[in-house]
């Protein structure tokens, strides 16, 4: 018989190799990871006028975008939740996403659906099941003529200021460029594969100051 010193090492060793091979998660659904605070976008384009500017719902297209600069007072920032989803990129919820037990507020891109890779950004409403689940936007709740995705947004790490820079939409390559196409409120903002970029902007995921 084994000395109980040696059974109990043996035991030890034993019991960590099995927790190496089985997961503690194994059979179980992926899990959504919930950052911790809520965030801004923001615009990052020196020598241009959006520079530090924060994106807004124009009212009447409710896309987002940059307003006029003789707004005044200027509109507050849309404020967000990242929330990683199983296929490793974000969601992103709106701010009073827990008021209501039904529905919550996401970001989503705007997708055309006659081909062309340029899309738009806006917030709607999905029910809770969905946003719990897998954050795909209801088709009823998608303004016609476009698809709405949830769930492939990405960005950068933070740095020790807690900006995520280089937000971006995961569907395809492409860039964000501001277009003046909503009269005298503003600039919607567009995520560009394959249209030409004159002028090319980066946006930033910004901290909210919580209070």
């Amino acid at each position: 018989m084994l000395p109980l010193t040696l059974c109990s090492f043996l035991l030890a060793i034993a019991t960590i190799a099995f927790a190496t091979l089985t997961p503690q998660d194994y059979g179980a659904p992926a899990h959504l990871q919930d950052h911790p605070q809520h965030y801004f976008l923001r615009g990052r384009c020196p020598k241009q006028p959006w520079d530090g500017r924060h994106i807004v719902a124009l009212p009447t297209s409710h896309q987002l975008g940059f307003e006029n600069y003789t707004v005044a007072p200027t509109t507050p920032p849309l404020n967000f939740r990242p929330i990683q989803v199983a296929n490793g990129n974000y969601a992103l919820c709106g701010e009073g996403d827990n008021d209501d037990h039904d529905r919550a507020p996401i970001l989503v891109s705007l997708k055309s659906t006659t081909g062309t890779r340029t899309a738009s950004m806006a917030v709607i409403y999905i029910s809770k099941p969905a946003r719990r689940h897998h954050f795909k936007a209801n088709a009823d709740a998608c303004p016609e003529g476009y698809e709405c995705v949830a769930d492939q947004w990405m960005f950068d790490s933070a740095g020790d200021d807690l900006v995520h820079s280089n937000f971006r939409f995961a569907g395809y390559t492409g860039t964000w460029e501001p277009f003046k196409d909503a009269g005298a409120e503003g600039w919607h903002v567009y995520w560009k594969g394959n249209a030409g970029v004159y002028t090319p902007i980066d946006l930033d995921l910004v901290p909210t100051e919580e209070t």
